[in-house]
């Protein structure tokens, strides 16, 4: 598909009064997003990584479920569910798996708060399609995520360890 090719100071003015090809402008989906946490008690690392692997969302440290609903009058709205491990009492670990733990933990949250991203642009899209082919955009969307994944290997590059 080719897009649209703008003159930059006509859209800069459209883009002021809510037009950019003399339509209205849409309203952005509204997006609910919730932080969940799983305990974690373990004060050494053989134990922290143990418990995580127990306890953590459908196998991984972390997960992000995203979910895309519309009306019929093409209003939408996404819910973004994060999921990471929260230590019962920080204070018991040892300063340094302390501090190496909050970096994995904030790490872990910002590659999840990616992962819910990508459902904010589905909806986006969807919204952008005049909520025309929704479910082929999800499913662009979900293979966004599964790539992402696989390009960070589960955030690993970007600084999901513990070691």
């Amino acid at each position: 598909m080719k897009l649209p090719v703008f003159n930059v100071g006509l859209l800069a003015i459209g883009l002021m009064f809510g037009i950019a090809d003399g339509s209205p402008a849409q309203a952005k989906p509204k997006v609910t997003e919730t932080i969940k946490t799983y305990a974690v008690s373990a004060t050494s690392l053989k134990g922290l990584l143990s418990e995580m692997d127990k306890k953590g969302p459908k196998g991984h440290w972390g997960y992000t479920d995203w979910y895309v609903k519309w009306t019929g009058d093409c209003k939408l709205s996404v819910t973004v569910d994060i999921t990471v491990p929260k230590h019962k009492n920080p204070a018991k670990m040892p300063a340094d798996l302390r501090q190496k733990f909050d970096a994995m933990v904030a790490a872990l949250t910002a590659h999840e708060r990616q992962h819910g991203r990508h459902g904010i642009e589905a909806a986006e899209e969807i919204e952008r399609a005049g909520c025309a082919g929704g479910d082929g955009i999800i499913k662009k969307y979900n293979a966004k995520d599964i790539k992402f994944d696989k390009t960070t290997d589960h955030g690993r590059t970007e600084g999901v360890v513990l070691n």
